[in-house]
C-alpha cells in the first residue's frame, strides 16, 4: 500500500527578471507563461502558452511564470527556504510514486452564467483562475474563486462550476494514470450529467507520460 506522503503537486509563481537566470533541477513540470516573454532552455515561450520539461533547465526572460511541478514528498517534508516566497499551493497525491503517470495541462473557458454538469475526474490536480469569477460547488461546499486564486481537486467529489462573467477561465494541471494519455479526464456523476452540455471549451497545452526521477 502506497503512502499519500510520497508524491505531491506544487504550484509556484515566478517573476522573471531579465538580468537573472532561474535554474530548475530535474523533475516533471508544466510551465505556463501568464504574461511576458521567456526562454526555457533552447525553447521560447509566449504569453498564454505552456511547455513540458523534466530535465534541469535555465529560464530567462521577463514576466510571470506559473510552474506546476510533481515531486516526491518524503516523511517530514518541509518547503525549502528558497521556495517559500514563490509557492502558492502544495498538495499530496494519492498515487504510487514509483509508477509512470500523465501530466496534463489545459485551459478551461466558461460560457457565462451556465453551469457545468456534476462531474469528477480521472485524476487529481491543481487549478488556477486566470480571469473572471467562478462559482464552485464541490460536494456540499460552495466556494467563489477570483483571478489568481488556486485550488486542488481530488477527482472523487462531484463538482459543478459556473462562470459568473465573460472571460472566466482557469489553467488546470492533472496527474493521471499513464493509460489516460489522449483520453478525456471528465467523469460524469450521473447518466443525466453525461448527456448534459458542459458549457466550457478546452485548450490542451501538453499531455505527457513521465515519472519521478
Amino acid at each position: 500500500m502506497y503512502s499519500t506522503e510520497r508524491m505531491q503537486m506544487l504550484l509556484f509563481e515566478d517573476t522573471l527578471d531579465p538580468g537573472k537566470h532561474l535554474r530548475l533541477p530535474p523533475g516533471p513540470r508544466a510551465l505556463y507563461l501568464q504574461e511576458g516573454q521567456a526562454r526555457i532552455g533552447d525553447r521560447s515561450l509566449s504569453p498564454d502558452a505552456a511547455l513540458f520539461a523534466d530535465s534541469a533547465i535555465d529560464v530567462t526572460g521577463h514576466g510571470t511564470l506559473w510552474r506546476f511541478e510533481v515531486a516526491h514528498r518524503p516523511p517530514g517534508w518541509t518547503l525549502p527556504p528558497e521556495d517559500r516566497a514563490n509557492l502558492l499551493l502544495a498538495r499530496p497525491l494519492e498515487r504510487d510514486a514509483s509508477l509512470p503517470f500523465v501530466l496534463r495541462l489545459d485551459r478551461v473557458d466558461f460560457t457565462p452564467d451556465a453551469d457545468t454538469p456534476a462531474h469528477g475526474h480521472y485524476g487529481q490536480g491543481i487549478r488556477r483562475l486566470i480571469g473572471g469569477r467562478l462559482l464552485l460547488r464541490i460536494s456540499d461546499r460552495i466556494e467563489r474563486r477570483h483571478p489568481g486564486e488556486a485550488w486542488f481537486e481530488n477527482g472523487r467529489e462531484p463538482v459543478t462550476a459556473r462562470g459568473l462573467m465573460p472571460g472566466t477561465a482557469f489553467i488546470r494541471a492533472l496527474v493521471m494514470d499513464a493509460d489516460m494519455q489522449g483520453r478525456s479526464s471528465f467523469l460524469a456523476w450521473t447518466p443525466e450529467d453525461a448527456t448534459a452540455p458542459r458549457n466550457v471549451t478546452y485548450r490542451l497545452f501538453l499531455d505527457e507520460v513521465t515519472r519521478l526521477p
